[in-house]
C-alpha cells in the first residue's frame, strides 16, 4: 500500500506541472492565431489594444487578444503590429530570450505555411525608435513574423516580434 501511494504520488508530482505549460502555450497559439487572422483581413488597421472578449449573453465585436510574454502589444503606424516583452536584458539574457521566444512562436506556425527563422542583418532602420541588434524572420505567403533583439539604451536590449502583412 505504501508503495502505491508513493507511486501515485510520484506520478502526479511529475506530471502535474506540465498541464499548465501546455494550457498557456494552446492560448498562446490561439491568440498569435487571431492576430494572423486580424491582420490577413485588414491589415492590424482594427487593432487597438481595447478588444474585448465576447460574452455568452451579449455578442460584442471582436475579441481579446492576450500574447504571454508580450505584455505590450499595438498596431504601428507602418502597419505593423508590434508586441513587446518589456524587458530590459543584457546582450546574453537577450540571446537567450530570443532562442527561446523562438521555440514558444515556432510551436504555433503550421510548418506547411510557414519558412522558419531565417537569419537577417540587425537595424532594417524601419523603426525610428529601435534599433535592431539581432533579427529572425519567418514567412508565410501573406505575413512576415520577426523577432528581433532591440536596444533599448547602451547595453540594454530587448525582445519584440513584428509582424506584418505582404504587399
Amino acid at each position: 500500500m505504501k508503495r502505491f501511494i508513493f507511486a501515485f504520488l510520484l506520478f502526479s508530482y511529475c506530471f502535474c506541472p506540465a498541464q499548465p505549460t501546455g494550457y498557456s502555450q494552446q492560448n498562446f497559439c490561439n491568440s498569435l492565431n487571431k492576430v494572423f487572422e486580424l491582420g490577413r483581413k485588414d491589415n492590424f488597421e482594427s487593432y487597438d489594444g481595447t478588444m474585448v472578449k465576447q460574452s455568452p449573453f451579449l455578442q460584442v465585436p471582436g475579441y481579446s487578444i492576450k500574447l504571454d510574454d508580450f505584455p505590450i502589444t499595438y498596431a504601428d503606424k507602418d502597419s505593423r503590429f508590434v508586441a513587446k516583452t518589456n524587458l530590459n536584458l543584457d546582450s546574453l539574457s537577450a540571446l537567450i530570450k530570443l532562442e527561446e521566444l523562438k521555440s514558444w512562436v515556432g510551436f504555433c506556425l503550421d510548418t506547411l505555411k510557414w519558412k522558419k527563422w531565417e537569419e537577417v542583418n540587425g537595424d532594417d532602420a524601419a523603426t525610428v525608435f529601435f534599433k535592431e541588434f539581432r533579427e529572425v524572420k519567418a514567412v508565410s505567403s501573406d505575413l512576415t513574423l520577426n523577432l528581433a533583439i532591440t536596444i533599448a539604451a547602451p547595453k540594454v536590449y530587448s525582445v519584440i516580434m513584428f509582424i506584418k502583412r505582404k504587399r
